[in-house]
């Protein structure tokens, strides 16, 4: 959850306009928001004042305004059930089960967003009038055993007399029921919720079945529980809809303000942190006076940071913030565009300004990079060295580490320009879509502003104010303007490229490792300017934007804002499903194009190894016929009947005859209600539960005792202490989201034992014990309610283990290989959105059924699954603590690495889809639109054009015949998810990719070529190579120029043609991918193990290796060991 300060941001923020509703979501807080002195620029200084003790106490626990009113929203359901049933009226019709109608109102959860309150209402709605009509379905074929099997004696007795037959009856019911709805609890976890109100309510009609006679008790019994349920419902919808309302527009509204605050501070943080990769000291510990605290003369502290690390840790801390963030809005922006509203921006507005902040935030994440680069640079190239090494060697890292620091110098001016720029689009975007405050101005400073005049301003227009997009696209321009220098400042330190080089009769000559690192200093530049120019030209788009609603009348009034029925439909069909359509492709997606079409297996359904697809009507019958033994095999299905037997163990209890009158007496019903919420599928999440149930149940037992006894059991004080308790524990349930099992039980054994004495107080003692229960006071009932969720708890416990445990270890097992698998569909979606930009035959991306947009629509739906999947295993590698560790421990690091690089790999690769979806414009294509435009009166072509397009042709043939190292990526990380999934060691020869695979080639190449002029006989086989896979890859062979263009396609001569920016990023980012790669094989190899016969022999002499097929001496590339 957020902290204090957050908090407060969020509160000044939530104020929303487009809304007009009165409270921000506590539930949701917000990030941190813009920086403070945007709202008072031109008020005075006033002195600090010191704050209090009261005031320090509300700052450190976070209680600003919207969690405060949170709180109070989620007392009220329970607290108005309870006081509600106090009327006679309303305590004589549900006698009772009066109980039932707090807890329920608890179970609602009615803080949540309205979007997701009305989900969980209608599904609610659902779960209980469908349990109802089962239910009555049970009691009457249970009443029918009976009336067939009971003798005419016991038919004549008025008293109920235990029968065997409607016993069985009930406990068969109450079995399949608690099967089947825990079924759907776990297939689609929207039911969560529901099914756990669902269960109590078939619990309570099945053990209480065995005790009605006649099909009118049983209809009367279930109206009456229904009739209870619903009650409930409707007063959750009351609260969420007239008390502090809170859409999920708001929400989402909010973080959209938090988002545009952090990018705003993630830029000037990236500033101070190019600032420190400017000095030649940046690896120099940082500063610190002897009067700082926490500074001790020889006392114990972490080892110091470096100036570079130091600034590298503030922009970490920040960007983790953001990414949060980020995956909290994708999950909102669903239920935003689904909630009816009276708001300005519709559900499409919505979509559209998401799509704007993601194209902002991807390129500025992306050049957080840096870090990473910087780091890995330093580290391999051993910048942080000993002294003891050569002089030749420290001269070559000295001139290395001035070149970075020269580049980063020249960098700084360009990087303040765009930081002006993004700040400025930002707050303007904020102010105009009302995201943001505006600044109040006071009666002088309004009346100097209206008497000032408009044109002597100039310059001074501030974000918000019409013509500031001017502004900002000056900013950009200017930008713009400066690319070449740091370029040029390269060029100069490297020596690669003079003004007064000869262009066309240029040739490398290849000199190695040094010319490789070049290379890689190049395409950094490139990568760095490339995300700058991507981010100016994002926010640019952003102001359009902006500015377009203001325009157009969007941001002047507010309207009914109700979704389409094409969007209903979609909800509802996203709810009954546990995965999203699938990717196969009709015929006549393709037919717009007038080339044909072949698309590739992953388009079409996943295969089965056991079967073909059928072909005959048996054969589909078949098929279908085997998904229903599949269902039943499933592991919902066997959570389900785990449920259920640990239901029963403690539910047969109340269908035995001697034990009957117990289960009823003691209220047993209890334990089997704590079971249906406690069950879960994986054992440390069951274990975790177990303890915060009871722990939970504790407190709420001591708190029970207190708010009847200290107002000497009178109802007025009871029930105001019971909401005064209830308004504290939601503070809790607000705060800390990982406890909610525990201070949900509290809340809900409050209400029931206070519940429960308020009731018999209502409706009188013997009423009370009519249904078979005897009256117990609060501090016998308490401790009983303790014995209850203890005793369910350890049978919910016992059968999540027994008889074998699914463990929160295997789950994120699965998950980090679903996660590495999908990243290899991803990697194959980018491969083949590089090979279609290229022939330029896929069609237009904004065109539905193209193949590009088919390219674009499977990345994004394998992006989504890969945004759910991270959060799952976050959870999961928190749940695997509480797991008991029996034999050896858990390695813990592996997987955390694994997940670490794996996040990265994820961000390098949406990093590159988005740079192939939004390239950047060269300087050389703005000029020539210039020459060709129509008042010059000349077409666009020439010279310039006809260059552009052999080098562009140059690119995509060099690409089809070299494949520079993605197959060996898209390859590795399929390998790694099948070894990790199933268990299998991996191959000693793991195909690992070399960064930079692709440039030392044509380097080589390059190096052959020139030999090769002098001496035809002697040529390459490499040339030769380099022929036969262009003929395979094209069809044709290639002209001796061609040749040439290809092999000098990547000298810094070319670095103005279009695409060549977008190659840099493609080798920079495929660059951190393969280092990342390499960790993560070794990690996974450290799990699974390596298929590896070989021994080595140590002796005091010598040492041989031996291996059976191939030395492991000759393996040292690509081998995990």
């Amino acid at each position: 959850m957020a902290t204090a300060g957050q908090d407060r941001d969020s509160n000044r923020r939530s104020r929303t306009e487009d809304e007009g509703e009165g409270a921000g979501d506590a539930h949701d807080d917000g990030p941190e928001g813009p920086a403070d002195h945007n709202d008072h620029e031109d008020a005075p200084p006033a002195p600090a004042k010191k704050p209090n003790v009261f005031s320090k106490l509300v700052t450190k626990l976070g209680l600003d305004k919207p969690t405060l009113l949170m709180m109070f929203k989620g007392s009220l359901p329970p607290t108005i059930g309870i006081a509600m049933c106090q009327a006679p009226v309303v305590a004589s019709y549900f006698a009772t089960l009066g109980y039932l109608i707090p807890i329920i109102t608890v179970l609602s959860l009615a803080i949540l967003p309205r979007g997701k309150f009305l989900m969980n209402l209608l599904l609610s709605l659902l779960a209980v009038c469908f349990g109802a009509a089962i239910s009555m379905l049970a009691l009457w074929s249970s009443v029918q055993a009976r009336a067939h099997t009971a003798s005419s004696t016991e038919q004549t007795i008025n008293s109920v007399t235990y029968n065997s037959s409607q016993s069985a009856v009930c406990a068969v019911w109450l079995f399949a029921n608690i099967w089947f709805g825990n079924v759907v609890r776990a297939k689609l976890p929207s039911f969560n919720l529901p099914i756990i109100m669902y269960s109590i309510l078939v619990n309570i009609s099945a053990t209480f079945g065995p005790f009605l006679t006649t099909t009118a008790a049983a209809a009367a019994f279930i109206k009456q529980l229904l009739t209870a349920m619903l009650t409930a419902l409707a007063l959750a919808l009351c609260v969420s809809i007239l008390v502090f309302p809170v859409s999920s527009r708001l929400v989402v509204f909010k973080e959209f303000t938090g988002a545009i605050g952090l990018l705003r501070k993630t830029v000037a943080l990236q500033k101070a942190y190019l600032i420190r990769l400017e000095s030649d000291d940046m690896f120099a510990v940082a500063t610190r006076t002897d009067t700082s605290p926490g500074f001790r003369e020889g006392s114990k502290e972490t080892k110091p940071l470096t100036k570079e690390a130091k600034a590298a840790k503030a922009l970490k801390e920040i960007t983790d913030k953001m990414a949060e963030l980020s995956g909290k809005m994708h999950a909102d922006i669903t239920f935003a565009k689904r909630d009816v509203a009276w708001g300005k921006l519709d559900a499409k507005d919505i979509s559209e300004l998401f799509a704007l902040i993601r194209n902002v935030y991807i390129p500025i994440m992306g050049m957080t990079t840096i870090i990473d680069i910087f780091k890995r640079v330093s580290e391999h190239r051993g910048w942080v060295g000993s002294e003891d090494e050569l002089p030749e060697v420290m001269s070559e890292k000295e001139r290395e580490k001035r070149v970075w620091n020269e580049v980063m110098k020249r960098m700084h001016e360009p990087f303040h320009i765009l930081s002006e720029a993004v700040d400025g689009a930002l707050e303007h975007a904020g102010l105009c879509l009302e995201l943001l405050p505006r600044a109040k101005q006071h009666g002088k400073a309004v009346g100097k502003a209206a008497g000032a005049d408009v044109e002597a301003q100039g310059e001074q227009i501030k974000p918000g104010e019409p013509g500031f997009a001017r502004i900002v696209d000056e900013l950009v321009e200017k930008f713009r303007s400066r690319k070449g220098e740091l370029l040029k400042t390269w060029a100069r330190e490297t020596a690669l490229m003079t003004e007064e080089e000869e262009v066309d009769g240029v040739r490398w000559k290849f000199s190695g490792e040094k010319r490789e690192r070049e290379k890689a200093q190049l395409y950094v530049v490139l990568y760095m300017e490339n995300l700058m120019h991507a981010s100016g030209r994002a926010v640019q788009e952003l102001v359009a934007f902006a500015d377009a609603k203001v325009a157009d009348g969007t941001m002047s009034k507010k309207r009914l804002i109700v979704p389409g029925f094409r969007r209903l439909r979609k909800w509802i069909m996203a709810i009954l499903s546990n995965e999203d359509s699938s990717a196969e492709q009709a015929p006549d997606l393709m037919e717009s194009s007038p080339n044909i079409v072949y698309s590739g297996d992953s388009y079409n359904k996943k295969r089965d190894p056991e079967h073909l697809p059928p072909a005959t009507p048996w054969e589909h019958f078949g098929t279908r016929l085997r998904k229903v033994s599949d269902f039943f095999g499933s592991e919902e299905s066997m959570f389900g009947l785990r449920a259920a037997c640990a239901t029963m163990t403690i539910g047969i209890i109340a269908f035995l005859e001697n034990t009957q009158r117990f289960f009823m007496e003691q209220r047993l019903v209890w334990a089997l209600i704590i079971i249906a919420i406690g069950m879960s599928m994986t054992s440390g999440q069951s274990f975790f539960g177990f303890l915060c149930r009871v722990g939970g149940t504790v407190v709420a037992m001591v708190f029970s005792l207190i708010i009847w006894y200290i107002v000497d059991e009178r109802r007025p004080g009871a029930i105001v202490f019971l909401w005064l308790f209830v308004f504290i524990d939601y503070y809790f349930f607000i705060k800390y989201p990982r406890f909610i099992p525990a201070i949900m039980i509290t809340i809900v054994t409050q209400v029931l034992i206070i519940g429960y004495e308020l009731q018999v107080l209502t409706i009188g003692k013997e009423v009370a014990e009519r249904t078979g229960q005897p009256y117990y006071a609060t501090y016998l009932l308490a401790p009983y309610r303790l014995a209850c969720v203890a005793g369910g708890s350890v049978v919910a416990f016992f059968w999540t283990v027994f008889p074998k445990p699914l463990t929160d270890r295997t789950w994120l097992r699965r998950d980090l290989a679903a996660t590495l698998y999908l990243m290899a569909n991803y990697f194959g979606v980018i491969n083949s959105t590089i090979q279609s930009s290229m022939n330029a035959k896929t069609g237009d991306l904004t065109v539905p059924g193209t193949p590009a947009y088919q390219l674009y629509k499977a990345g994004r739906k394998i992006f989504g699954k890969v945004m759910l999947l991270l959060p799952s295993m976050s959870q999961h590698s928190y749940w695997q603590r509480w797991e008991p560790t029996i034999g050896g421990k858990f390695p813990r690091e592996a997987y955390d690495e694994i997940i670490m690089r794996s996040t990265r790999i994820m961000g390098y690769l949406t990093l590159i889809s988005y740079t192939l979806t939004h390239p950047t414009p060269t300087q050389s294509n703005d000029a020539s639109d210039e020459k060709a435009s129509p008042e010059s009166g000349e077409e666009t072509g020439g010279p310039a054009e006809d260059g552009r397009e052999a080098w562009r042709d140059s690119l995509a043939r060099v690409l089809q015949i070299l494949k520079p190292t993605h197959h060996a990526i898209l390859s590795t990380l399929t390998l790694l998810s099948n070894s990790l999934l199933s268990g299998q060691s991996l191959p000693p020869f793991v195909p690992l990719p070399r960064p930079y695979e692709m440039t030392r080639r044509l380097m080589w190449l390059n190096y052959r070529h020139g030999s090769d002029s002098e001496d035809d006989s002697n040529r390459s086989i490499d040339s030769q190579e380099l022929e036969r896979r262009n003929l395979r890859a094209t069809g044709s062979p290639s002209t001796p120029s061609q040749s040439a263009a290809h092999i000098n396609i990547l000298h810094p001569k070319n670095m103005d043609q279009p695409g060549y920016a977008e190659f840099a990023v493609l080798q920079v980012c495929t660059t951190l991918v393969c280092d990342d790669l390499e960790g993560l094989a070794k990690a996974v190899s450290g799990l699974v193990g390596v298929v590896d016969f070989s021994f080595r022999i140590d002796s005091s002499e010598s040492t041989s290796e031996t291996s059976f097929g191939v030395s492991g001496k000759d393996s040292s590339k690509g081998k995990v060991d």
